[in-house]
């Protein structure tokens, strides 16, 4: 594969300064909190860099992720960050706490890889679940399992598909 420097080094500078600016937010510019952040925010945008720099292994071609499709992943993801959280906190201020917890298993039609890390990252970071990879399907565990789990879990796979520019998503 042949690689620009200059590409990489524009690509790593974009997703410091990005990772930076979200890392800033988060830690509501607190210096301590910046200074231990910072080898943090350099590991992710490296990585995060090179996963994106790999070639395609049959065209060595470079693929990267669809824009468009990234930003209405990340609307989706925090629109649903949002709905969750309330429904969390509205579950923690209710007598008897109306839980029924449950592990579901969701099957993948993501191919195994970064858009299944990806997948299964940002479901646990969506309040109330929690998720980990098990050959070929998600496991969840979910507060309540009466929820619309299935549906929402495919809706983000549909997504991730599209941002890794997938065929069938």
């Amino acid at each position: 594969m042949s690689l620009s420097a200059a590409a990489f080094a524009a690509a790593l500078a974009w997703r410091l300064l990005v990772f930076a600016l979200l890392w800033w937010l988060l830690t509501t510019g607190q210096q301590a909190a910046v200074l231990f952040g910072a080898p943090f925010v350099f590991a992710a945008a490296l990585l995060s860099t090179l996963s994106r720099f790999r070639a395609h292994p049959t065209t060595d071609a470079l693929h990267p992720v669809a824009p468009l499709a990234l930003l209405r992943l990340i609307a989706f993801f925090l629109w649903n960050s949002l709905l969750g959280g309330i429904d969390v906190a509205l579950r923690a201020f209710r007598r008897p706490l109306p839980l029924t917890p449950d592990l579901i298993d969701y099957p993948l039609r993501l191919p195994p890889g970064p858009a299944t890390v990806l997948m299964s990252g940002l479901v646990s970071l969506m309040p109330g679940t929690l998720a980990v990879i098990c050959e070929g399907h998600l496991r969840v565990h979910v507060l309540d399992r009466r929820g619309h789990w299935h549906r929402d879990l495919e809706r983000l796979e549909q997504r991730i598909g599209a941002v890794y520019r997938l065929p069938g998503f």
